[in-house]
């Protein structure tokens, strides 16, 4: 009998520990992949900053505004699985130079890029400006931190070629937008893609999951990160392990600058380090002293400037 009563409690407690862990796991997904319902606007996000956002806040402000008030071509294409992707086109008189430009995770190109839009414009190039897969108005249910998002680059790479014909091509990222076409740096590109600029990137998705999972959300990774992972590949159809940065640079023959703040508090500035070191090619970094996540730009705009100057031939 009493081993009757023991066995009951030991499959309550048993069942117990797993419904905890399916909620986690469920509670896990919805935090690292799934569309929000309500996505932040634009206009909503210029009232919305982080610590670091407030510092420069006119900065963004300024920038974004300056953006607002561009005219632009409205685009999309159909991504390699089926998935509706939307972009903006700013048409800069005859230029035969387009860059290609991926915001991050959570975000808008008309915030991360608002302090760059400008100057890349001014210096003459054409600007195409998607929305991440499961970002704005392009479609799609689940960010998969650029292993599917990489496709789309290249899609949109070969779709610039239909804008600007006999033109060259670069592409430039922040956060997980800069490991997306750094990742698809292994792919087959369009052969006057001369350049790609990664700002603030991650070594891989695998591991800015584990150390958002370790260090910002406190939980432990096992078995958290593993459940994840599965329902990830049934679920959303992508591996967090299937595809890394630090990898695809490898053999990478395309020229590559890097930029990141050695006091990024979110990519960890040794993630940039360990790329960079990984790239065999022709590369140059620009680690900025003081900068945190996604602040190059901002905290040393001179140094930022004169690299992007030199490496684009401007």
């Amino acid at each position: 009998m009493k081993w009757g009563i023991f066995l009951v409690l030991a499959i309550i407690i048993f069942s117990f520990v797993i419904f905890l862990l399916i909620v986690a796991t469920a509670i896990s997904m919805d935090i690292a992949i799934v569309r929000r319902k309500n996505p932040v606007k634009v206009s909503d996000k210029m009232g919305e900053y982080s610590t670091v956002d407030t510092v420069f806040k006119k900065d963004i402000e300024s920038g974004m505004q300056w953006i607002s008030e561009m005219p632009f071509e409205e685009h999309t294409i159909k991504a390699f699985d089926g998935v509706n992707l939307y972009g903006r086109f700013y048409k800069n008189g005859d230029s035969k130079i387009t860059i290609l430009m991926m915001h991050g995770f959570r975000s808008n190109p008309i915030h991360d890029f608002s302090c760059a839009f400008k100057f890349y414009y001014d210096k003459g190039f054409n600007l195409l400006v998607p929305d991440q897969r499961a970002h704005g108005k392009s479609g799609g249910k689940f960010i998969t931190y650029g292993t599917k998002e990489r496709y789309d680059a290249k899609s949109w790479l070969e779709y610039a070629n239909t804008l600007v014909e006999g033109g060259e091509l670069y592409a430039t990222g922040v956060s997980m937008g800069a490991t997306t076409v750094l990742m698809a740096a292994e792919l087959t590109l369009p052969e006057n893609v001369k350049g790609i600029i990664a700002d603030c990137g991650f070594t891989s998705p695998a591991d800015i999951i584990k150390k958002v999972m370790k260090e910002d959300m406190k939980v432990p990774l096992f078995p958290l990160y593993y459940t994840t992972r599965a329902m990830a590949r049934v679920v959303a159809g992508f591996d967090f392990e299937e595809c890394s940065a630090a990898l695809a640079v490898k053999d990478c023959k395309i020229p590559l600058l890097f930029l990141h703040g050695r006091k990024d508090s979110f990519v960890p500035f040794y993630m940039g380090e360990k790329i960079y070191d990984a790239a065999n090619g022709k590369k140059h970094a620009v680690w900025v002293e003081g900068a945190d996540h996604g602040c190059s730009f901002l905290v040393d705009h001179k140094a930022c400037a004169d690299a992007l100057g030199g490496f684009l031939g401007i």
